[in-house]
């Protein structure tokens, strides 16, 4: 299932005095698979703008029930979001909103 993160603010030096040069909040309505003990799930998420070397934050509406959740830009405009189960048993999260925060370092070319 395509995924594209809808951005909803952007800033840039306002809040972190010139450490980010880019600032992008975004979300999207996420229903990730069942996470089965001791695995993880992964899903690409269309952040557009996204650039090799930007910090994504994420977080999601509902309890994680002992879920890591995490994500990186795997390629320009990119996000691999993922859940990561070390208990002993299966996951199936609800459907929820997926919020993620990009932030582009100022040596970052993008």
């Amino acid at each position: 299932m395509a995924i594209t993160a809808v951005q909803i603010h952007t800033n840039a030096d306002e809040q972190f005095r010139g450490t980010f040069r880019h600032v992008a909040e975004l979300e999207a309505t996420w229903d990730p698979d069942n996470v089965s003990s001791n695995s993880e799930f992964h899903e690409e998420i269309t952040v557009p703008g996204a650039v090799l070397g930007d910090m994504i934050l994420v977080s999601i509406d509902v309890d994680v029930q002992k879920l890591d959740v995490v994500g990186h830009v795997t390629a320009p405009n990119t996000v691999t979001v993922g859940l990561h189960n070390s208990s002993q048993g299966a996951v199936n999260l609800a459907s929820c909103n997926l919020h993620l925060v990009l932030l582009r370092p100022q040596h970052v070319v993008g």
